[in-house]
């Protein structure tokens, strides 16, 4: 009996040492479980505050530039105000248009700009041009334009050499002047026509070299052309180095 029981207890002993065992081993199975766990979610909440960090930092960095750039702007702002009252200053003038809008002329600061802006419209409006035949003509038939070739002024550009024909730029009144040289024993009639109509003649008919001129004053209409044509001749129409026949006109300002 007693060797009985006592077998008995052993083997109760070794079931509960083995149970125990198994309780650590699942404890320890559990710990190991948790802790990965917790490191996993530190690892996600460090993951996050660096994001998080790196999106304040950005943040920062697009206030701070921001605020640069409004600084920026007022910096701007305070010159252009001190431009303002400078040129108040100086004595700028203030013009009410439709009683709504205020345009600031400055006087001191934009002489120059005036007077620059002044030369380009007096340049647009200004004509002046001079040129002369490089070659004699012989015979010309009526109704021949004349071509000056060799042009010395062409203020305005108003001139074309190509086919002799004055173009005005602008409305205004204008003063021609042309010569033409008939050699021995010749004549040449000319006339100056303004678009069609004839505004000037002159002739010559002398048996020696000689020179025949005239002058004309003209109102013109932008686009309205001038040009000197032959209204009969006999002979040759000189223009040499000695003597030039030659066409020229200017508008009075």
């Amino acid at each position: 009996m007693h060797a009985s029981s006592f077998k008995k207890k052993k083997k109760k002993k070794k079931k509960k040492k083995k149970k125990k065992k198994k309780k650590k081993k699942r404890a320890v199975q559990k710990t190991c479980v948790y802790v990965l766990k917790r490191r996993s979610n530190t690892q996600c909440k460090t993951e996050k505050s660096h994001t998080a960090v790196s999106h304040w930092t950005n943040r920062s960095h697009t206030s701070d530039n921001a605020r640069k750039y409004r600084e920026e702007l007022e910096t701007r702002l305070k010159v252009l105000e001190g431009q303002r009252d400078c040129s108040q200053r100086s004595g700028a003038k203030t013009v009410e248009k439709d009683s709504e809008w205020k345009t600031t002329v400055l006087v001191e600061s934009t002489k120059d700009n005036a007077l620059v802006n002044r030369q380009d419209t007096n340049a647009h409006n200004q004509a002046a041009f001079y040129a002369y035949m490089s070659h004699d003509l012989a015979s010309p038939s009526p109704g021949h334009v004349l071509v000056f070739d060799v042009v010395k002024t062409n203020v305005g550009s108003g001139y074309n050499h190509h086919d002799g024909v004055f173009t005005a730029p602008s409305q205004g009144p204008y003063v021609f002047s042309w010569t033409v040289v008939s050699w021995y024993r010749s004549w040449v009639y000319s006339e100056l026509m303004v678009n069609s109509n004839t505004f000037g003649r002159n002739s010559q008919d002398i048996d020696d070299e000689h020179i025949g001129s005239g002058v004309v004053v003209a109102v013109l209409n932008p686009g309205d052309v001038v040009y000197v044509r032959v209204l009969s001749s006999g002979g040759t129409l000189a223009s040499r180095s000695n003597i030039y026949t030659s066409f020229s006109g200017w508008k009075l300002n």
